[in-house]
Parts: structure tokens; C-alpha cells; sequence
């Protein structure tokens, strides 16, 4: 029962960081490729570093599905990992 539980924890935290990866290029496609004019840009660093941060939370999400890590670890990364890309994405001030 308790691998069915990683496995499916596992999954959602995969797919909510694709889901995440997935916005990242997809502003950073509309940023450099399109004619839309934005009010506000991140900066491309904040870009790549959100998705740095999911590829990491994709790491540990099949290693939770492959049981070689604990739930609380797997998700303890994942909520500091939500946080801090929040943090970034809405506290970032360009000088």
C-alpha cells in the first residue's frame, strides 16, 4: 500500500513540475520570439533557475516512485523548492 502511495505522490509531483518547466519556456518562447510587449519581464535567469529547481523536484519525484528516498524528504524539497520559486517570481524587483 505504502508504494502505491509514493507512486502516485511521486506522479503528481512530476507532472506539477513539468507543468512548471512548461510556463518557464513558454514565457521565455513569448519573451524573445513573439511581438508582445509585457509590462514586466522576468529576467532570464529567474527563468532558467525555475527550471533548474523543477528538474531537481523531477529527480526526486521518480526516485520517490523508485522508493530510494522517503516521502517526507521528496516532499520537504518540493514545498522549499515551491517557495522559493515563488518567493522569486513575485518578489523580484529589477534595479
Amino acid at each position: 500500500m505504502k508504494n502505491k502511495i509514493n507512486a502516485i505522490l511521486g506522479l503528481i509531483q512530476i507532472i506539477l513540475s513539468v507543468y512548471w518547466i512548461y510556463e518557464m519556456i513558454l514565457l521565455y518562447y513569448k519573451y524573445h520570439y513573439t511581438d508582445i510587449l509585457f509590462a514586466f519581464m522576468y529576467p532570464n535567469w529567474v527563468l532558467f533557475l525555475n527550471i533548474f529547481i523543477c528538474l531537481i523536484n523531477i529527480f526526486y519525484g521518480i526516485k520517490l516512485i523508485r522508493n530510494k528516498i522517503s516521502l517526507k524528504k521528496s516532499y520537504g524539497f518540493f514545498g522549499i523548492s515551491l517557495v522559493i520559486g515563488i518567493l522569486i517570481n513575485n518578489f523580484y524587483y529589477p534595479i
